[in-house]
């Protein structure tokens, strides 16, 4: 088996244990032991907990990446639907698998990542940049194009308001959040809520209309299955 293909083994096999006992309780020894190879075999390839959860997180984040760069290319969907796409499907991928308490979500443990290695930190740096550039695009791109017919400034203001805080892949907007209120929220709440603080950038007429089912069927179309960071 080459080194990839191994690696991918015993990431899958480090997932399993993650949503089975939780990304702080499941033990790292586990791995090998259910990957049926010595402890050696797998300090071969990963230096020890944190760093294959680093690497989970770092190949979910790149499937993520891919995911967003799809729904800009989607040409079946105007810029508004985009943009409430590019942040309910990175959340619907993982819902499906994540439970409510947020032991699983890698995002949510950020002290983790200072146990990587430096080859995994630098990794991980790369690819949330890239991220959050495809992100920003989303806002940008129709903003330059004259969609979106409000100031900067007000637009800044909306995409602050509106960035999500992930929680056991339960949304929770910034004003909720701040207010110091916990809610789960359902991916519906979460669209409705997106759909009335995008209103407020006074979309241009072709790019202004949202249907929800629609958004499901795209979710579906460009959601990454069993990811477990987002």
């Amino acid at each position: 088996m080459s080194k990839s293909a191994r690696e991918a083994v015993l990431l899958n096999i480090a997932k399993e244990l993650i949503l089975e006992d939780g990304v702080m309780s499941f033990k790292f020894v586990d791995i090998a032991k259910r990957a049926g190879v010595s402890r050696a075999t797998l300090y071969n390839h990963y230096s020890g907990k944190e760093d294959i959860v680093v690497s989970l997180y770092v190949r979910d984040a790149g499937q993520t990446k891919q995911m967003l760069l799809d729904i800009q290319a989607d040409e079946t969907l105007n810029d508004r639907e985009k943009l409430i796409l590019s942040l309910l499907a990175p959340v619907a991928g993982s819902m499906e698998i994540q439970n409510r308490s947020g032991t699983t979500l890698l995002s949510a443990n950020p002290g983790i990542f200072m146990f990587a290695s430096e080859a995994q930190q630098a990794r991980l740096e790369l690819i949330v940049t890239q991220i959050r550039g495809i992100v920003l695009e989303f806002w940008i791109a129709p903003f330059k194009k004259g969609r979106i017919q409000v100031p900067q400034d007000e637009l800044e203001e909306i995409m602050a308001s509106v960035f999500p805080y992930q929680r056991g892949c339960v949304i929770i907007p910034q004003n909720v959040m701040t207010a110091g209120k916990h809610i789960n929220y359902t991916l519906r709440k979460v669209f409705e809520n997106l759909l009335k603080s995008t209103e407020q950038l006074n979309w241009s007429d072709e790019h202004a209309s949202v249907d929800y089912e629609k958004t499901l069927i795209a979710i579906g179309r460009h959601k990454k299955d069993g990811m477990i960071a987002c």
